[in-house]
């Protein structure tokens, strides 16, 4: 989990360029942040919730800044998590095909605060990991199972998610994943990874 705190480096706690009524209905909406947290993570998992969150309620300040206070606060800030999520999801699945497209691309977009979920090795390491995996995967998979082995593995992002995104079902992306894994653990395939330093001993 990533710092859910971290609009408050640009906006403030509380932002002080709020009018008292507008100022209200933030710090309303504030009181009720692990439920939006909450929510986000059912929609967009939780390794993305922090940044995601961040993202409304950047936004959220933004609209109480230009346009004042709103007639239903928590609905309103509702709809900006529920958008925000889509938009996360879609940006995600763009980058996981352009990444596979060219292989140049990266995954990480930090203007968008999308990254891929760090585990013990560093993000490059991982970055560079997934790459040599894809040149093995690109002859077993179409692009769009491609797509989604990268959401999984990469983004952490669940089956049931990944199929909205892709315009699948959950078990073709459960077989996607596995069809994946039991290439990549093939044996004569652990030996070219174990070549490239892929794979552990």
């Amino acid at each position: 989990m990533r710092n859910r705190r971290s609009h408050q480096k640009v906006l403030g706690a509380p932002p002080t360029d709020l009018s008292p009524d507008a100022l209200k209905q933030w710090q309303q909406v504030q009181g009720s942040a692990v439920s939006y947290h909450r929510r986000i993570a059912a929609q967009v998992g939780a390794s993305h919730a922090d940044d995601v969150l961040a993202k409304a309620l950047a936004k959220w300040h933004g609209h109480l800044r230009r346009n004042g206070p709103v007639k239903e606060p928590r609905s309103y800030f509702a709809t900006i998590c529920n958008n925000e999520g889509k938009d996360h999801l879609a940006a995600i699945t763009r980058l996981a095909e352009q990444y596979i497209e060219d292989g140049d691309t990266s995954l990480e977009d930090e203007a968008q605060r999308i990254h891929i979920h760090k585990s013990d090795t560093a993000a490059v390491e991982n970055a560079d990991q997934a790459a040599r995996a894809l040149k093995v995967l690109k002859a077993e998979l179409s692009p769009r199972e491609l797509a989604a082995w990268v959401m999984f593995k990469m983004y952490d992002i669940d089956c049931v998610t990944i199929a909205k995104q892709t315009q699948t079902t959950p078990a073709a992306v459960r077989q996607t994943i596995k069809r994946a894994r039991d290439k990549l653990e093939n044996p004569l395939v652990q030996k070219k990874l174990r070549a490239w330093e892929l794979a552990p001993e």
